[in-house]
């Protein structure tokens, strides 16, 4: 091909004139497409227009027409030229344009292209045994893989650290306890205390019936598995309703000793199996001066006297720390034990989720009848309890022994979901003894509201429910507002019976309140049955103090992620305003929850206080919620 028919592409995809020289190399290079039909036969579709053009100049560069070879335009034209691939180069690819009735040359650079194997390639290496291997090594590798990586989320989930959810509180701990009397009723029996379980309309969730058992007179039991009040069948029916109204019945039980009257006695002093033992007898002692028969020792009954009386046809004395129609149960006897074990069998048959055990401080007495010391106060009033310490017949060792025996009964019959507690205070020892578990739910482990006055103040309070939380065994003591026998309404004013119910409402405590107490069934102390089931209440931290000089004491329920509360009773005489806002995690404002005094309806008419200015009036309660500070 000669040069001057020759055009060149330079690195910059310039076009060469005909003067210049084209290097054979650069265009070995090149690659040229032939044009569609269309554009080959341009000279014929312009031959109509142009009769007397001959040739087509395919470009004018510099102005000057360039006649191209007939040879090299026959190849550019019709030629396929296939593309030369090098590997470390990119190929060129020529396109012949027209424009304007001219010929341009359009220079692109083409990437090459690859294109897989065809099946029919794939098909020689689907059989080869080294590949057949190599896919099954694929295969396993990637299972054995992801069986690798499935064990180890499971392993990281499995043993890695939690948080453990704080235990649920029982139904018991939850809400406070109402003891409820027949004497409450009108009439005086089952009938008349269903009345009382539909008027407490669900916010009441345990109920302690006392005094209900048949008996001679009171406290003088003759049947620990009937009652007075009514049938069986009638109290099925009481213990129904109550449990449709979610409410779980509780009995109070005394199981130191029985009615004079009670079959069990009567067969015990005729010497009958196996009744012989089931209380407590020994000979007497003969006087050194008379053929008089003295009591085998010198305890001293609860009444005053002797703890001993002589039963002229068993010839025997037998022992009542209470009355002489009162024999104390024998509880060195296994027999007895299982006697109660069966009572309790009995009445959570029917429906009971729980017992109070009165007098369970005089269960067991030291089995030789050792004497007792003398008693501290000087001087001792001759023949009476105080003049003794009483160490061999109250708080016995054995009394834990013997309640841990009839816990697990009760537990082991209700799915560990009952309650088996003292109506009477108990002492730390009995809680833990020797790493086993408490003898006891919700032990009472101060009588301070036993003899509360209107005139306590803030710091007496301070101090003594500080005390009560502190006990470590007890972590959830119960609180028993209203003494064993008059409402806490009938010893000091209603009003400041009220507030000081309400205080305790909030404390990680189980109030324990007789229903002539909460007969009223206020606001306020609904309100506080619902805020009872918060998680601040439930599982918070709980901090006392003493604001004002020592006239008002608080407390705070916190518990991360959730609102605050705060509880203050005013001990004053007189109106105060007082500053929460120095409590730790405390806020700008509060927000108020309850009161016990309806007469501060005006004064809390905002629903909204400021901390630092918190008006309260006399003996009165104030609950408050607020959301904890950057500090809790």
């Amino acid at each position: 091909m000669e040069k001057s028919g020759r055009l060149e592409a330079d690195s910059n995809g310039s076009v060469a004139t005909k003067e210049q020289a084209v290097d054979s190399d650069a265009l070995a290079q090149q690659t040229y497409k032939q044009l569609p039909d269309e554009d080959v036969n341009w000279q014929a579709r312009n031959s109509t227009s142009d009769e007397n053009s001959k040739a087509t100049s395919m470009g004018k560069p510099n102005g000057t027409d360039v006649e191209l070879d007939d040879g090299a335009q026959e190849r550019m034209l019709k030629d396929d030229v296939k593309t030369s691939v090098l590997p470390s180069k990119d190929t060129s690819e020529v396109k012949f344009i027209s424009e304007n009735g001219d010929a341009k040359i359009d220079i692109e650079i083409v990437k090459q292209s690859l294109s897989g194997m065809g099946k029919a390639e794939l098909m020689k290496y689907a059989n080869d045994p080294f590949w057949i291997k190599l896919r099954w090594f694929l295969f396993i590798a990637f299972w054995l893989l992801w069986a690798a990586m499935l064990a180890g989320a499971i392993a990281i989930i499995v043993m890695a650290p939690k948080c453990t959810p704080p235990t649920p509180k029982k139904w018991y701990e939850e809400n406070p306890i109402i003891k409820l009397d027949p004497s409450d009723a009108n009439p005086s029996n089952l009938e008349g205390l269903k009345a009382i379980l539909v008027s407490f309309q669900k916010n009441i969730k345990a109920v302690s019936l006392h005094s209900v058992l048949k008996e001679s007179a009171p406290g003088h039991i003759v049947d620990f598995r009937d009652l007075k009040i009514g049938s069986i069948e009638e109290f099925q029916k009481f213990v129904q309703l109550a449990k449709s109204n979610e409410q779980n019945i509780i009995l109070d039980i005394d199981p130191n000793h029985s009615s004079d009257q009670h079959e069990w006695f009567k067969k015990s002093i005729e010497r009958e199996e196996p009744y012989i033992s089931y209380y407590i007898w020994s000979d007497g002692k003969k006087s050194p001066n008379s053929d008089i028969l003295l009591p085998p020792n010198n305890w001293m009954s609860i009444n005053g006297g002797s703890a001993w009386t002589f039963n002229e046809k068993r010839q025997q004395f037998y022992l009542h720390q209470f009355n002489s129609s009162q024999p104390d149960f024998n509880f060195h006897n296994s027999t007895v034990i299982n006697e109660f074990s069966e009572i309790f069998k009995h009445w959570i048959n029917l429906g009971v989720k729980g017992f109070r055990i009165a007098n369970a401080r005089h269960l067991v007495e030291d089995k030789n009848l050792t004497d007792d010391s003398t008693g501290l106060e000087y001087p001792a009033e001759s023949a009476s309890h105080h003049s003794l310490l009483h160490v061999h017949t109250i708080d016995h060792s054995d009394n834990a022994h013997v309640l841990r025996i009839w816990r697990e009964v009760v537990k082991n019959h209700t799915n560990g979901e009952g309650l088996f507690t003292m109506s009477d205070e108990v002492q730390q020892i009995w809680l833990q003894t020797n790493n086993r578990p408490t003898a006891i739910d919700i032990p009472q482990t101060a009588d301070f509201f036993y003899n509360i006055d209107p005139t306590v103040s803030a710091v007496a309070l301070n101090k003594s429910i500080t005390e009560i939380l502190a006990i470590k065994e007890a972590p959830w003591p119960g609180l028993d507002l209203s003494g064993k026998a008059v409402p806490l309404k009938k010893r000091i004013a209603a009003g400041v019976a009220e507030s000081l119910i309400l205080m305790t409402m909030l404390l990680p405590v189980t109030p324990i309140i007789k229903y002539h107490d909460i007969r009223s069934n206020n606001t306020a102390f609904t309100t506080l049955l619902e805020t009872r089931k918060n998680s601040a209440f439930l599982f918070g931290d709980t901090k006392t103090d003493v604001l004002n000089n020592g006239t008002v004491f608080v407390y705070t329920r916190l518990k991360s992620g959730n609102p605050g509360y705060l509880v203050a009773y005013n001990s004053a005489q007189q109106n105060t305003t007082v500053d929460i806002s120095t409590v730790p995690y405390m806020s700008n404002e509060v927000n108020i929850v309850a009161y016990s005094h309806p007469s501060d309806d005006v004064l809390y008419s905002t629903k909204k206080l400021m901390s630092k200015n918190v008006p309260m009036s006399p003996k009165s309660t104030l609950v408050v919620t607020f959301v904890p500070n950057s500090q809790a």
